[in-house]
């Protein structure tokens, strides 16, 4: 009796174990699919990409002047559309997904673009609202001349 008892709660965490680690494997995917739609916006100028990552009350945040900026995000889907690439233009922009960071509905995702003169690191705050991973909040940081990305 006990054994069988012992056994049916392994089964039973086992199965938990393993519905929870299947549900952050499918965050994980969709938070992806939401990073992708950022950076192909930025790389093509796609405003409807844009908006597909970004939750339309969302912000930028960074530093200016050793202030803080702040930018609403429609502004910003403004500016990348305006800045749209010129057919044929080359983008040397490496983009990359440096980590992610899930804790139920929200999550972090670090984010690195890296051009010869210059790095960019994104922090990306996302919320999963009605089932769907949107960011509402993009801070970043730009160091020149960096060759840090990746490390």
């Amino acid at each position: 009796m006990y054994r069988s008892i012992t056994l049916a709660l392994v089964a039973g965490g086992l199965l938990l174990s393993s519905a929870h680690l299947s549900a952050r494997r499918a965050d994980e995917a969709a938070i992806r699919q939401t990073v992708q739609y950022y950076f192909d916006g930025g790389r093509n100028g796609d405003s409807v990409a844009l908006r597909k990552a970004f939750h339309p009350e969302a912000r930028m945040l960074f530093v200016r002047d050793g202030g803080l900026a702040v930018v609403p995000i429609g502004e910003y889907i403004q500016r990348v559309a305006e800045g749209k690439r010129k057919p044929g233009a080359v983008d040397s922009t490496e983009r990359r997904v440096a980590s992610i960071d899930i804790a139920g509905d929200a999550a972090v995702a670090k984010l690195e673009l890296k051009r010869p003169d210059v790095l960019t690191t994104d922090y990306m705050s996302l919320l999963k609202l009605d089932g769907r991973w949107v960011i509402v909040n993009k801070s970043f940081s730009r160091v020149a001349g960096s060759t840090q990305a990746g490390k």
